[in-house]
């Protein structure tokens, strides 16, 4: 049997590499074995197909140089600086979120992008029927599946007991907003106000601050309002997340407010840092990246080291966790100054490009990406670890829509 002509037949269709794309968003809910099953399909075939029409030019632009160059980093931090098997896996398994998004770019660039339409299309059903569901569980106390959070507070929706559901909601809004705005203009501020009342009720404050903070910044975008109504317009936003918070359950109250006011209103730094689980976690973070400051103690091995009493002086506390919680940190710590700047420099430049991109054609998708990534790289507010093939998908999944120009 020959080969090519078997692939061919079998996997190479524009149509079925579609429905993964589709899927891949309820994939993530599913579980990181489903997800990291289904990306590996869409790279599998997207590889087979560029391959096969002669189509890797994209091998040799700017951008594919310097994936490539950070992967190359990865590896080597990985190797000679910890022995541990997880280290390296995930420093060499990473090569597939780049890969994930220029096959997204790839597939949403065909004739015009004939399917790119179709693919926000079905994102966006489905972004609000996660919405649909969340309100659903706040209303009656379990989502439409019948699974219960157990966690006061927080709401579960269809990623169950992983009670991440605020990270997907922070990696699509944009987009579902976006869609709204192209294709049901009169109701694009029905929508935000829908979607900011929900990302506000899901109870993960650092992903609504995210989610919040990315919304304000489109809207400056969004039309040629005076800058007046827009700034009052979000002003009137604030007020009323306030005043939502004050009517809903004590417990919302208790995370939104008074959590981080009794943080913040402490004497010192030890009594600061141990007031707040995630700033334990930065303090640690910051002690291991003073003691390792070129090139951090490797990928994913912060689990490893950070119980170390070496990396957390203060008595009768210990910041020791799976990783800081924080993006900044989590680099800092993990690739040191090196790798730091090198990922940092990353995002910047693709969050300028994508500006650019805006203010030169009014690409709101590029946009709306470029947003998403400098809400990503936010200071101090928590996040998950960006390593992780949950947040990763996501995050690539954004940043596809920066290359459709390069491939």
């Amino acid at each position: 049997m020959n080969l090519n002509k078997f692939f061919s037949n079998i996997i190479v269709n524009e149509k079925k590499v579609i429905y993964l794309i589709f899927f891949l968003p309820i994939a993530l809910f599913v579980g990181s074995t489903v997800s990291n099953l289904v990306v590996f399909l869409i790279i599998f075939i997207f590889i087979y197909e560029i391959f096969k029409k002669k189509k890797t030019n994209f091998l040799f632009n700017k951008e594919f140089i310097i994936f490539i160059i950070l992967y190359l980093y990865l590896i080597l931090n990985s190797i000679f600086l910890t022995e541990n098997l997880e280290s390296i896996t995930r420093a060499v398994g990473f090569i597939r979120f780049p890969i994930l998004a220029y096959a997204i770019a790839f597939y949403c660039s065909i004739e015009n992008n004939k399917y790119q339409n179709k693919i926000l299309n079905f994102w966006f059903l489905l972004f609000c029927i996660v919405t649909i569901d969340i309100l659903f569980e706040f209303t009656v106390g379990f989502n439409l599946t019948g699974f219960k959070s157990t966690y006061p507070g927080r709401i579960a929706s269809f990623a169950g007991s992983e009670l991440r559901i605020g990270g997907y909601y922070f990696g699509f809004v944009l987009l579902a907003i976006l869609y709204a705005k192209q294709n049901l203009e009169k109701y694009t501020y029905f929508f935000i106000i829908l979607f900011l009342i929900t990302s506000l009720l899901i109870g993960e404050r650092a992903n609504f601050l995210k989610v919040f903070l990315g919304v304000s910044i489109f809207i400056f975008f969004l039309e040629k309002k005076s800058l007046f109504k827009k700034i009052t317009f979000i002003a009137g936003l604030i007020i009323f997340i306030f005043l939502t918070i004050k009517m809903i359950p004590s417990y919302y109250k208790s995370r939104y407010v008074d959590q981080i006011y009794h943080s913040i209103n402490k004497n010192d730094v030890k009594s600061l840092v141990k007031s707040n689980k995630h700033l334990g976690h930065y303090y640690t973070a910051i002690e291991i990246f003073k003691k390792n400051i070129f090139f951090g103690i490797g990928i994913k091995n912060f689990r490893n080291v950070s119980h170390n009493k070496k990396y957390n002086p203060i008595e009768d506390f210990n910041g020791g966790t799976t990783h800081p919680h924080q993006l900044h940190f989590e680099l800092l710590s993990e690739l040191g100054i090196t790798g730091y700047l090198l990922l940092l420099g990353m995002l910047i430049y693709f969050i300028k490009k994508g500006i650019k991109i805006y203010f030169k054609n009014k690409n709101f998708l590029s946009l709306c990406s470029s947003i998403f990534i400098l809400t990503t790289i936010v200071p101090l507010i928590p996040s998950g670890s960006f390593f992780t093939s949950h947040t990763a998908t996501i995050f690539w999944i954004n940043l596809a829509f920066l290359l459709r120009k390069n491939i």
